[in-house]
This record gives C-alpha cells, structure tokens and sequence, in this order.
C-alpha cells in the first residue's frame, strides 16, 4: 500500500503519443469545419440581405417600392419647409411670408391622399 501512494504522488505523466497526434489530428479537422461553417454563414448572410436599390428601380412596374407613400413624404417635407420657413422668419426677422394659400393646400391634399391611397391599397390586399 505504501507503494501505491509512492505512485500517485509522483509528478510524473505518461502520454500515449499516437492517441496524442489522433487527438490533433482531429482538433485540426473540427477547425476547418468550423471555418467553412463560418464561411457558409457568411456566404448566406450576404443571400438575405436585401438588394441594392437604384433610382431607376422607382420607375420600373414591378417593384416593391411603394410610390405613392414616398411622393407623401416629399410632400410633406416641403409642406414643413415652408412652416418652419414661416416660423424662422416672422419670429427672427419679423418678416411674413408670403406663400399662396393654393400652394400650402396642394401640398396638404397631396399628402394626405398619398398616404390615403397608400393606405387604402394596403387594406384592400393590393
């Protein structure tokens, strides 16, 4: 018995070096897998993302682009350019703008019946 904890306590290690070598051999193996894994990911990352749009794309018949709801939102952008236009001027140079009421509500009726077609056509299944 005093043998026996003579031989667990040395500090010695045997290593079986071709269980050893099949070891890395193996590891070695599993990273290349795993670097065509990370590969394929990519490659399939690259396959969901949506395609490059281009300015011609809005013209074309069979796009997804919603144009009625993009013509909405130019148009209310200049209807807030002309607000804060209006607000930049009478408060800074008391100045009033003059902007014709038939502009300010062609941009109103614009916007409001993009984004209600827009609307619409959503409800309706187009």
């Amino acid at each position: 018995m005093a043998e026996e904890t003579k031989d667990m306590s040395s500090n010695e290690v045997e290593i079986d070096l071709d269980k050893y070598m099949a070891l890395i051999e193996k590891l070695d193996e599993q990273e290349d897998v795993i670097r065509e894994m990370k590969e394929d990911a990519i490659k399939a990352k690259r396959g969901l993302e949506p395609p490059k749009r281009k300015f011609i794309d809005l013209f074309l018949d069979d796009n997804d682009l919603n144009e009625k709801a993009i013509i909405g939102f130019i148009s209310f952008f200049l209807m807030m350019c002309f607000g804060i236009t209006d607000l930049v001027t009478a408060l800074v140079w008391d100045i009033d703008l003059k902007v014709s009421e038939t502009i300010y509500t062609s941009f109103v009726v614009v916007t409001l019946g993009a984004f209600g077609i827009s609307e619409a056509g959503k409800a309706f299944g187009k």
